[in-house]
């Protein structure tokens, strides 16, 4: 019995060894420096070994609709975003990854006011810093880590079946930008164990004009005029679709909990108007679903917000084709930027015939779901111009000969959205960008 209880106890302490040394070699590991973001682009067309290549995560924003306020800001300089996504693995000695830490960092131009694109950026940058160091809900990438490490030694320790891989990601994308302003929408996603992990969203609104960040207090003249304008808009519509009635259920009182929604941080620009994120889950109709945001039109904003943030009066129509650089006489198209998605793709130019708004190009997620009013779901977001006229993007990119793997999209004057998808044609090679009608994507 005692020989016995002697070799249990001595298989006890050979295992709590090795789990302290595999502990030990996670927490002496060197942890890498700090990404430096990179610094904005030049006004001039950026060569293909400096373009920044996106790979921003999916992410919500509200769909746009075609505004009618009484009046409009001029179209202004043209904004160019570029977005790339930081991605850091952090590994245990057996291999398996117990930390996945992600951020998108966009950048932008502004040809004609590069002083306010680097009050922007330098913004923007301070944003990274902040959620890698860790501020307010964010954790940080070394408290993240020290998480992670205490996760897996227990799970070592009790040689259980768990799994030890915990992640924070963040998106960033925007939902307004032109010669006024320039808002984005950042989304974090945080699992650290557990069924679920947490969410949240935070928004940022700069002045195109000067490159200053925006508050509810300097969008107008009359800041309290813009807030009570908000909040009755929530009310009226909470009242006219249930909201109203489901939040006194959830027994909160259902104005101060809709004038909560009307805060910094929390609103931002789109094409419609301004929208408002509760805070994540805070929310709910009668059915349970939390409400994502709400969105306030410009036109009940009428007479409070300062008129050059209404939306940009647009003139003008278009289109865009793709062209291989190889089928284009020399100085017959006008590049105005340069942007490589594959660096070993080919070249190629998307062309763009009069003028188009919002251009955008990005990877998306096909929905094979015949219901689905939406089969196209925006994925990682590569570039973004908030109009052409007459000019081309000339982009390095492998069209492949199946299913399309890359999306481009704009608007018109009247705010319709149009998406195509590169594609090959058949066997003999020709580039096409396909519309929404093909039945299947491959």
């Amino acid at each position: 019995m005692k020989k016995a209880f002697a070799l249990c106890l001595c298989l006890c302490m050979i295992f709590s060894l090795c789990a302290c040394n595999v502990i030990d070699a996670i927490r002496s590991a060197e942890l890498p420096p700090m990404p430096t973001p990179e610094q904005p682009q030049s006004a001039d067309p950026t060569p293909a070994s400096d373009v920044p290549v996106s790979t921003a995560e999916p992410g919500e924003e509200p769909e746009v609709t075609a505004p009618s306020p009484d009046g409009g800001a001029e179209l202004g300089e043209r904004v160019i975003i570029y977005t790339k996504k930081t991605q850091e693995n952090f590994d245990a000695p057996d291999g398996s990854t117990i930390l996945e830490f992600s951020y998108v960092t966009p950048t932008v131009r502004i040809d004609d006011r590069p002083d306010a694109a680097e009050e922007i950026n330098e913004q923007l940058r301070i944003l990274d810093e902040l959620y890698i160091s860790g501020s307010g809900d964010d954790l940080g990438k070394s408290l993240l880590l020290e998480n992670a490490i205490d996760n897996f030694s227990y799970v070592s320790a009790k040689g259980a079946d768990i799994n030890t891989q915990f992640s924070s990601a963040r998106t960033a994308k925007s939902t307004r930008a032109d010669g006024s302003v320039i808002s984005f929408q950042y989304w974090t996603s945080v699992y650290t164990g557990g069924a679920s992990g947490a969410h949240g969203y935070m928004c940022v609104n700069f002045d195109s004009q000067s490159g200053k960040k925006l508050t509810l207090e300097s969008i107008s003249a009359d800041p309290a005029g813009v807030k009570d304008s908000l909040v009755d808009y929530l009310v009226a519509e909470a009242r006219e679709s249930g909201l109203y009635k489901a939040i006194a259920e959830n027994e909160l009182d259902p104005d101060s909990a809709l004038a909560a929604v009307v805060r910094e941080g929390s609103w931002l620009f789109t094409s419609e108007g301004i929208a408002l994120f509760p805070p994540y889950g805070a929310l709910s109709d009668s059915d349970g679903e939390s409400y994502r945001f709400f969105t306030v039109p410009y036109d009940a904003l009428s007479g409070v917000l300062d008129a050059r943030f209404m939306p940009v009066l647009r003139e003008g129509a278009g289109n865009v084709e793709a062209i291989r650089l190889a089928d284009v006489e020399n100085g017959t198209v006008q590049s105005m930027d340069r942007l490589v998605v594959s660096p070993a793709g080919e070249e190629l130019y998307l062309k763009v015939n009069g003028t188009i708004f919002d251009v955008t190009v990005s990877n998306f997620f096909y929905l094979d779901q015949p219901e689905s009013a939406d089969r196209f779901v925006e994925g990682e977001r590569h570039w973004y111009a908030s109009y052409m006229t007459d000019s081309a993007l000339q982009l390095c990119v492998s069209v492949p000969n199946g299913m399309p793997n890359l999306m481009i999209s704009y608007t018109d004057a009247d705010y319709v959205t149009h998406r195509f998808f590169l594609s090959e044609k058949g066997e003999n090679g020709g580039i096409y960008l396909a519309d929404e009608s093909i039945q299947a994507v491959g």
